[in-house]
C-alpha cells in the first residue's frame, strides 16, 4: 500500500490500538488515519467517544474478560499500562489473552530505563511479553511534554507555576507525537523484538522549562520546587488519586537524582528527522495555557 506521503508499505495485517482515548494511543490513531491504514481501537465505552467513520471502534475493558474477543483476528497490538492501575489485574490478563488468540506483535509503551528500574510495573509487563512467544517492541519513553499540557496544565494556566518535585535535575522531554510516530512505524513494518529509548533532543531542568514557557506565553512562569511531601499533599488536594500522585513522585524523583537526562538518537535515526524540541511543543500548544 502507499501512504499519503507516497511511502510504499507492505500489506498491513489487522491492528488494534488500546488506550486510543489517551495521549499516546490517540496520537497513534491519528497518525494511522493520516497514513490511510485500516485499524481498530478498543475502548471501554464506545458510545462516549468519537472517531471518524473509517475507524472500527470496539468495546474493550481489561476488567471484563468477555470483551477480550476483540483480540481474535488481530495480528498487531498497541498496549500500555494505565498509571495507577494494577499490573497483575489489568495488563497481565490482556497479554495472556493476546498470545492465546494469535496476536503476533505487541508494541508496548514503557518508560526510559525500565530495564534498570526493575521495581516499576513497566518492566514486569516487558518480562511477560518477552516470555509470551509474541514479537514485541518496547517504547521506552522519557517524560512526555504533553504532561505539561495535560495533568499539569492548570498549574501553568491558573497559577503561573511548574509544581514538580524534580529539584535541579534535568529531563530529556519527549513529544508524544514522536513516540506515536515510532509506534506507527513499528506497527506498519512488523518490527520484532527491539527496545527503543525515546527522548527529545536535549536535557532541560525545570528552570529551563519555566523560561521557555515564560517567553512563549508572555508572562512569568515560576518553577516552585515543592518537597516530595508537599507535592503529594497538594496533588491530593487538587483531586489527584494517591496512587497516581505517588507514581508521578517516582518519576520526578528520578529526575531529581539525575536519572532522567539521558539523550538518545533513536527518534532521528528511525524517523529521519530531529526529535521535536520543547520550545516547538510550547508554541504548538500555546492555547492550552491561555
Amino acid at each position: 500500500m502507499t501512504t499519503q506521503t507516497g511511502q510504499t508499505l507492505p500489506t498491513v495485517p489487522p491492528i488494534l490500538v488500546l488506550g486510543a482515548t489517551g495521549n499516546v494511543g490517540g496520537e497513534i490513531a491519528r497518525q494511522l488515519l493520516q497514513a490511510g491504514v485500516s485499524f481498530q481501537v478498543g475502548v471501554r465505552q464506545p458510545g462516549r467517544v468519537s472517531f471518524p467513520d473509517s475507524v472500527d471502534v470496539q468495546r474493550f475493558d481489561a476488567a471484563d474478560s468477555s470483551s477480550y474477543t476483540v483480540l481474535s483476528g488481530i495480528e498487531r497490538l498497541f498496549l500500555l499500562w494505565p498509571p495507577g492501575t494494577d499490573m497483575q489485574r489489568d495488563v497481565q490478563p490482556v497479554i495472556e489473552a493476546a498470545a492465546a488468540r494469535g496476536v503476533q506483535q505487541v508494541v508496548f509503551l514503557s518508560i526510559l530505563g525500565a530495564e534498570k528500574i526493575r521495581v516499576v510495573p513497566h518492566r514486569r509487563a516487558e518480562q511477560l511479553l518477552e516470555a509470551s512467544g509474541m514479537d514485541w517492541v518496547f517504547l521506552r519513553a522519557s517524560y512526555f511534554m504533553q504532561n505539561l499540557s495535560g495533568v499539569h496544565r492548570d498549574d501553568v494556566r491558573l497559577r503561573n507555576e511548574i509544581f514538580l518535585p524534580a529539584g535541579n535535575g534535568k529531563t530529556s522531554f519527549v513529544d508524544v507525537r514522536d513516540v506515536a510516530a515510532v509506534a506507527v512505524h513499528a506497527l506498519l513494518h512488523g518490527t520484532r523484538n527491539v527496545a527503543y529509548d525515546l527522548t527529545g533532543p536535549q536535557a532541560l531542568d525545570y528552570d529551563d522549562v519555566a523560561s521557555i514557557f515564560s517567553v512563549t506565553l508572555g508572562r512569568r512562569i515560576r518553577y516552585t520546587r515543592p518537597s516530595a511531601l508537599t507535592f503529594v499533599r497538594v496533588s491530593r488536594q487538587r483531586g489527584t488519586s494517591l496512587s497516581f500522585a505517588l507514581f508521578m513522585l517516582a518519576e520526578y524523583t528520578a529526575a531529581r537524582l539525575g536519572l532522567a537526562g539521558r539523550v538518545t538518537q533513536d527518534i532521528p535515526e528511525l524517523l529521519g528527522r530531529p526529535a521535536i524540541r520543547l520550545r516547538r511543543f510550547a508554541e504548538d500548544f500555546r492555547d492550552a495555557w491561555l
